[in-house]
Order: C-alpha cells, then structure tokens, then sequence
C-alpha cells in the first residue's frame, strides 16, 4: 500500500496564497522571473535574474528575501506587503516596475556582502 503525504491545511494555505501573489506581481510588474514560496512560514520572494546577478557577484546561489508570514497579516495584507517589497526590490536594482524588457539587473554599490545595513 502507498500513501501519498498531502502536507496540512497550513501548507495548502501558503501554497494557494503563493500561488496568488506570483499572479499579482505578474499583473503588476510583467515578464520579471519572480520566484513565490514559502519557507517555515516566511514568504519568500525571489526575482530570477537578480539572484543570478548577485550569485555572480558573491559566488553563492540563493539570494531571495524572507518576509515572515505572521508580522504580514491577512492575506490581503501578505500580498500587498509582496507587491510593495517586489517594486522596492525592482528599483533598488535599477529595473522598471512595468513591464520588464530583459535588462540586467544593477547591483547597488552601496551593497556589501553580509553588510545589509548599507544596502537601502
């Protein structure tokens, strides 16, 4: 006999809802690779081209932001705190809150690796 793990109601939750903001942040800012997920609860939102810029620039992979799903608040909440961060995130690295036209990602100067208080 096999039986196959569905996850709980939680995890069906945050799928759902990530699911959601991956559509509203391509309704918002269209063509950009966004990444939506959930990790331990955290949203994580990861924009393809700017993690293989910065894995280019610090020799890791895995550049992606963590917003922690229980200080975001509903779910209408969760998605407005996305989009908010995504359209940050897009300028910080110099690209267009519209609609994307495949141009490199730029990162900051002001950013240094494991010094996150510089990078605003």
């Amino acid at each position: 006999m096999r039986i196959l793990e569905h996850g709980d109601a939680d995890e069906a939750s945050d799928r759902d809802l990530a699911v959601h903001i991956g559509h509203i942040l391509e309704k918002h800012y269209p063509n950009h690779p966004w990444l939506i997920g959930f990790q331990g609860r955290g949203l994580v939102i990861r924009h393809l081209a700017i993690a293989s810029e910065m894995a280019r620039i610090v020799g890791r992979e895995g550049f992606a932001t963590l917003l922690p799903r229980e200080s975001l608040g509903t779910p209408k909440e969760v998605t407005h705190a996305a989009v908010m961060f995504a359209g940050e995130l897009l300028e910080a690295f110099q690209l267009p809150r519209g609609a994307w036209d495949g141009r490199p990602p730029i990162v900051p100067t002001a950013w240094k690796y494991k010094q996150d208080r510089a990078f605003q």
